[in-house]
């Protein structure tokens, strides 16, 4: 049985056990948590002596089987993954209380390791990646403490630091030629309001992600970059309302399974300038993907992992459960009139049988007036630009006839209100018309990269026309001209809408250092996501020909066996006693300077024999001359290896060793002239 008091190793694992643990708070059950903490107070009371025993096994065992069977009902809700990090949480928290054995802790130690790992499946920033190194440090120098307790903290802690700085250039190399697999696992879905937009929109509902500051995307554009009324990036298309929420067709989800078992996807025909770009998308745990209309995949790599519909919409090939790197180019003058007109007609004219008394009159008497389409689509955007509607984030509820209470009594909202205003106003004049959901704007750090975020989340509409297809409408853009041209920040004009939004966060970007450690900051996790964790199969190919030209079979081993020659190479410089000598002190080096010049005389210290014992000998063997210097200078080397000493000490025996070593040089340069 192993003592916990006073016991370095153990504490240190068990700090690293409760910061694990912190860091995966949104997966593990709140009761788990629970059972850590009190395992971490169990254990640091006894590291400092404040209780003497552990729990019995009696008691643990009978703790186990009531969790155990807590954790077992849950589980189903968990799914799979979950469930079984919450029961790995569990069994470490049991295993720190029950710590008593080396093979305990050997036990521990290797689960934390992966549950660090673990930790890369929910957080892989920056901040979190130099995080769960700091924590592997860590439990390595727990590890050296067990292992090597006389050292103390910083001799253990020097070693790692300098094995862990060896370890880089391997992990380097290892990351760089290791195949790159996808998840083994299903990752749980998340929230729309954590993970951005969702496939159906209620009014007010973009109004509550626009408090959110995460990030949703990057894109670095290779040539010409998007105006701001430009920045229309498409995510989805509601097509189906039930008068108060739009929803992805479930015809055309049907539709898009067809063409999908088919291998029919919808190519349409490009013309005019266009723009060409790569995306950065952040894990949304969903399939669609971000683009300017119309946007196709650049080039046969791209293409194999996007696919685009009849809605002009591009979706990945599986759900994002990490940072997704594509490249695409759109084309803005390319009219979107290729699709099925039947279908599309179909689809978009449906509308409620009932409520909204008020829109519907007012519809009927506004295309008795003016039955061109275009004529009566001007006069909608009119109504919007006359009446005194205000673009809030803070709008009031509606919940009965809700259209007709945003038109004609509150007249405050969003851009989900007005797009869905609008679009509900032209279906009852017989127009086809839809709701696009996605992000308008972005954040443009100088020419390299665009940021946009959450709080960029927009809707608009479009209308069909007989001869130019699909026409964007922007309603917000009519009431909120700002919102287009300069972002959400400058279309709100009440103050108090900011406290709680995402620009208070940015209320000292006036200042300019503060302002300019910010960008420094979205910098380095640009170059990280962009470097790291978009270093996927297909970066990897691409610097792996740069290196060695076409990929052959040949190449390919002739590379892996290159790489792995170098580290072995690099652990043969780091390991072998030959390469790596450890560094002698100067009373040291004298010593040993003594016993070479004896050598000269054919005298020689076995390996068995202690200094003492060879002095006494040298001592028999050698006139008073030649063993009173080396006596002195064996004196001195044993009271410097076995006896604490100062500085000032040490300072005076390197003096008297170097000069019983010149006395003895002498000495023995005489005896072999004579």
């Amino acid at each position: 049985m192993i003592s916990s008091a006073k016991n370095h190793a153990h504490i240190i694992l068990t700090l690293v056990f409760l910061c694990i643990s912190v860091s995966l708070l949104e997966p593990i059950m709140g009761w788990i948590l629970i059972l850590v903490v009190c395992a971490v107070v169990m254990r640091s009371a006894l590291y400092l002596d404040l209780h003497k025993h552990a729990p019995s096994v009696r008691t643990l065992n009978l703790l186990a089987l009531l969790s155990a069977i807590v954790l077992a009902y849950f589980s189903f809700q968990l799914g799979v993954l979950l469930g079984m990090i919450n029961l790995l949480v569990l069994a470490c928290s049991l295993k720190l209380m029950q710590l008593r054995s080396i093979k305990d802790y050997y036990q521990l130690i290797t689960c934390c390791g992966f549950l660090i790992g673990c930790g890369f499946i929910f957080q892989d920033s920056i901040g979190f990646s130099v995080f769960y190194l700091l924590l592997t440090l860590l439990l390595l120098l727990s590890l050296a403490c067990h292992i090597s307790p006389s050292l103390g903290l910083n001799k253990n802690f020097k070693s790692i630091a300098v094995m862990g700085g060896q370890a880089l250039p391997i992990a380097l190399l290892l990351f760089i030629v290791l195949p790159k697999i996808g998840p083994l696992w299903q990752m749980p879905t998340s929230k729309s309001h954590q993970t951005g937009l969702a496939e159906q929109v209620t009014p007010g509902d973009i109004a509550q992600l626009s408090q959110s500051a995460e990030l949703a995307f990057r894109a670095t554009f290779k040539g010409a970059i998007p105006t701001p009324q430009e920045r229309y990036w498409r995510t989805l298309v509601m097509e189906e309302f039930d008068g108060k929420t739009w929803r992805v067709s479930s015809e055309r989800k049907a539709i898009k399974v067809q063409y999908k078992q088919y291998n029919q996807e919808f190519k349409p025909t490009l013309k005019g300038r266009y723009f060409s770009y790569d995306v950065i998308a952040e894990p949304t745990h969903q399939n669609w993907l971000y683009s300017i209309d119309i946007g196709v995949p650049d080039g046969p790599q791209n293409s194999s992992k996007i696919w685009q519909s009849h809605e002009y919409q591009l979706s990945s090939n599986g759900p994002l459960v990490s940072n997704f790197q594509y490249s695409l180019r759109s084309y803005p003058d390319t009219s979107l009139n290729q699709t099925l007109y039947s279908v599309d007609r179909r689809i978009n004219l449906q509308k409620p049988n009932k409520g909204n008394p008020k829109t519907q009159a007012w519809v009927n008497k506004l295309q008795q007036q003016y039955p061109n389409d275009q004529d009566f689509i001007n006069q909608v955007l009119a109504f919007f630009a006359e009446q005194p509607f205000v673009y809030t984030l803070q709008p009031p509820l509606m919940q009965t006839n809700a259209i007709d209470t945003f038109l004609f009594e509150q007249q405050q909202g969003f851009c989900s209100h007005y797009a869905s205003a609008m679009a509900y106003i032209l279906r009852l004049a017989d127009i086809p018309a839809r709701l696009v959901t996605g992000y308008q704007g972005g954040e443009m750090r100088e020419q390299d990269y665009m940021s946009v975020y959450q709080y960029d989340a927009h809707a608009w509409i479009e209308a069909w026309h007989s001869d130019k297809g699909w026409q964007r409408y922007d309603p917000t853009a009519i009431v909120a001209p700002n919102r287009v041209e300069f972002g959400l920040k400058t279309a709100i004009e009440d103050a108090a809408e900011l406290i709680d939004s995402p620009f208070s966060l940015n209320r000292f970007s006036s200042i300019t250092w503060l302002n300019d450690f910010r960008l420094l900051l979205h910098d380095i996790d640009f170059v990280w996501t962009k470097w790291i964790l978009g270093f996927d199969r297909r970066s990897q190919e691409d610097l792996i020909k740069s290196l060695i030209g076409e990929l052959t079979p040949k190449k390919l081993a002739l590379f892996g066996l290159s790489v792995f020659a170098l580290i072995g190479l690099l652990l043969a410089f780091f390991f072998l006693p030959s390469l790596h000598r450890r560094k002698v002190d100067c009373i040291t080096q004298y010593y040993q300077k003594s016993e070479k010049l004896l050598a000269k005389l054919h005298i020689y210290r076995p390996i068995s024999q202690g200094p003492i014992d060879f002095a006494y000998s040298v001592q028999r063997k050698l006139p008073s001359s030649l063993h009173q210097p080396f006596n002195q200078a064996t004196k001195i080397y044993v009271q410097h290896q076995y006896t604490k000493t100062n500085e000032q000490q040490d300072s005076k025996n390197k003096a008297r060793i170097k000069q019983q070593w010149q006395v003895l040089k002498k000495a023995v340069n005489r005896q072999l002239k004579h």
